[in-house]
């Protein structure tokens, strides 16, 4: 892409050029917002300290630079920021607009690293002129990135410092290698951000492989801000200064070869996995132009749980039907104008919906469905689930919706916490929105992610390998969404985990990936084994996922202490199998999930057991309730069913009704969810969540 690169001198804006030309993009220009008379403004978006030399920057580079003066100031400091006039992010979308109009450009680099305040108005602006946002340091390790930094042939000074530890006598003026040791020192004793990111200090980059000419400071005067005894700030003004010609071109050397850190974790994790890989070369494939639609319709009406004290309901079975349009338009908009009825019934509207599960017959509807479907969100819409499965004939989707609302406001001393992590920047991180969804919504403690798939975040495309590769990134990535939203947050946090599969024969590998990277969570976090009380993993095979992906995970988590949750596991035999349940309270007795699986060996169930069987698996999944925490109420049993077996299709039919009859109140909303296969000899798998 035609990539217009945000500068402001520093270190960060000039690496994250680097990592874009690495990436095969082109830098055609340069942009840059100043103050007007001072050297430095207090701004909470820009580095403008060094501010007199960026003009050399376009000699450097041999590329057009565009300025602009600061107008605003910091009005909208929220979350979320909308159009504001007079708020300096408004000189950003100026900036901006003129050189697309003059440069044809397609893309924005940003050297953010971890502020969302300037993700977020960055991404506001690129959204609505139409470019990408490319922050390709977003969230890596600050301490492998600054060395990687300094090993790359980037040169820069420290121009401002503003922490304890760094002295305007000493360290102003230093190459940012010769302080290296020092910063990481710093780090280690007292926290401080070894790249900078708490404001400890600023640079400014005289030289880097892009560079043509290198920037020379012939002078310039130190500046106390504040001579505080602890801490002083303290800055340099440049006052003389030029370029000179180098005596290499260095642009074709930007990064080494191979060094992108996500084709780097993926060579890791391919070689950990090789084998299994391997075996998969010649194995049959489920493929979405098998007729593998469900022979069983369902002729239910939407249900909803009864709303938790903490403000959850579910709703489910959302469909479409009523549409005159046999199009999948026109079944999606038919399904949110059901939907829309429900909620106003219920006193629910849109922005209430926080993780919506779609099912779609066919993932070739995929890009149609969201056209209309994203018609119905704004900025930070909910976290989403996608994937293809054997709906009934005429049926093309399924849509079920997790609705929050505070029912009460907090306890004294306490706040509530509903955000989005809505990432739609391209990085090394994890993979960006493509679709209108967030990565995670957090309720308070409760945090509900998105589907991941094996996408490599930086070019946004399926990873090239295997199931086993593709289960590890998938879970990479989610385990990096837990993490950006509550930083304590890891896999042993989680309390519910699905996965989709396409090919059967994958299962036993990916319970095992699963397996052993919860294991290294307990290793990271130095937890003992026998004290993590492990979530089961949900494994169904589906005909098809996005983008062509072979697994896909799904995951909700609670920030709790693992070490201190309860689990009980048992086994009741019923007609020719038995019902297999596993429950697990959270540490705080505010979240639980019952996972319950009917296993027919050589589906030898008869007709005549369906009842028998129905009842079984009421009384099994009334009894774990009761068993975890009767104060909790289920919101929503997503039931799994094997679509090929028709007594499994005739058992799920009447269970509804069935945990109707014997919970009343209590029953959970019903999301039946027909697919290809389940582990084992499962038939059926029913998995829940219940909320306080």
């Amino acid at each position: 892409m035609k990539v217009v690169a945000l500068i402001s001198g520093g270190k960060d804006s000039c690496y994250n050029m680097m990592q874009c030309v690495a990436a095969g993009h082109r830098i055609v220009a340069l942009a840059n917002l100043h103050p007007a008379h001072t050297d430095e403004l207090d701004s909470y978006m820009y580095q403008t300290v060094g501010h007199q030399a960026i003009e050399l920057y376009a000699e450097a580079m041999n590329l057009p630079l565009y300025r602009c003066t600061i107008q605003g100031s910091s009005l909208d400091t929220s979350r979320n920021y909308s159009e504001t006039e007079g708020d300096e992010v408004e000189d950003l979308y100026q900036l901006l607009k003129l050189v697309k109009e003059k440069e044809d450009v397609e893309a924005v680099s940003v050297g953010a690293i971890l502020s969302d305040y300037q993700r977020v108005r960055v991404e506001n602006v690129c959204l609505r002129l139409g470019l990408q946002p490319l922050a390709y340091l977003w969230r890596r390790d600050q301490e492998s990135l600054l060395s990687e930094m300094i090993s790359s042939g980037l040169h820069a000074i420290l121009i401002k410092v503003a922490a304890f530890g760094l002295d305007p006598e000493k360290h102003l003026g230093k190459p940012l290698a010769d302080v290296e040791p020092h910063l990481k020192q710093l780090s280690a004793k007292y926290g401080v951000h070894i790249c900078g990111e708490g404001g400890e200090y600023e640079t400014f980059t005289l030289d880097c492989p892009l560079f043509k000419k290198k920037i020379v400071i012939d002078a310039a005067e130190t500046v106390i801000h504040s001579a505080d005894a602890f801490a002083p700030v303290g800055y340099l003004r440049f006052t003389a200064m030029h370029s000179e010609n180098k005596r290499v071109d260095g642009v074709a050397g930007a990064l080494p070869h191979g060094s992108c850190p996500c084709q780097s974790a993926i060579d890791k994790m391919t070689e950990e996995v090789e084998y299994a890989d391997q075996a998969e070369d010649n194995q049959q494939e489920f493929t979405s132009n098998r007729d593998l639609s469900c022979q069983w319709g369902h002729e239910l009406l939407p249900s909803c749980s009864t709303r938790s004290s903490k403000g959850f309901q579910w709703l489910c079975g959302i469909d479409g039907l009523q549409s005159q349009d046999p199009r999948v338009q026109g079944q999606t908009s038919a399904a949110f104008a059901q939907l829309q009825s429900e909620l106003d019934s219920r006193g629910w509207n849109l922005k209430n919906i926080i993780l919506v599960h779609l099912y779609v017959r066919n993932i070739e509807d995929f890009v149609a469905l969201n056209a209309v479907y994203s018609k119905y969100f704004d900025i930070n819409p909910p976290a989403r689930v996608c994937v293809q499965a054997p709906l009934p004939v005429g049926q093309l989707l399924q849509m079920d919706c997790l609705l929050h609302d505070w029912t009460e406001p907090p306890e004294e001393g306490c706040f509530h916490q509903k955000e989005a992590l809505h990432v739609q920047t391209l990085s090394h991180w994890a993979p960006a929105n493509i679709g209108p969804y967030s990565q995670a919504l957090r309720v308070d403690k409760v945090v509900f992610c998105a589907g991941q798939i094996a996408l490599v975040p930086c070019t946004m495309n399926l990873v090239t390998a295997g199931s086993s590769t593709q289960a590890r990134l998938s879970l990479s990535h989610v385990k990096k969404v837990l993490g950006a939203v509550i930083s304590s947050l890891t896999l042993a946090h989680v309390v519910q985990a699905h996965c989709y599969t396409t090919r059967h024969q994958d299962i036993p590998a990916i319970r095992a990936i699963w397996e052993s990277m919860l294991r290294a969570t307990e290793e990271e976090d130095f937890l003992f084994e026998s004290a993590i009380k492990p979530v089961p993993l949900l494994v169904a095979v589906v005909p098809a996922l996005p983008k062509g992906a072979a697994v896909e995970f799904h995951v909700t988590a609670v920030q709790d202490d693992p070490t201190k949750r309860t689990s009980c596991q048992t086994a009741t035999k019923v007609a020719c199998g038995s019902v297999e349940c596993y429950t697990l309270l959270s540490s705080d007795c505010h979240s639980a999930s019952v996972s319950l699986s009917l296993t027919v060996p050589d589906d030898d169930l008869k007709v005549a057991d369906v009842k028998c069987v129905a009842e079984g698996f009421g009384t099994t999944f009334k009894k774990a309730m009761m068993e975890v925490d009767a104060k909790l109420m289920p919101q929503c049993a997503r039931v799994f069913y094997k679509c090929s077996n028709s007594v499994a299709c005739q058992i799920v039919t009447g269970l509804e009704e069935s945990l109707r009859t014997s919970l009343a109140e209590s029953c959970p909303s019903m999301a039946l969810v027909p697919v290809l296969g389940l582990p084992d000899s499962q038939i059926i798998h029913l998995s829940c969540w219940l909320s306080l």
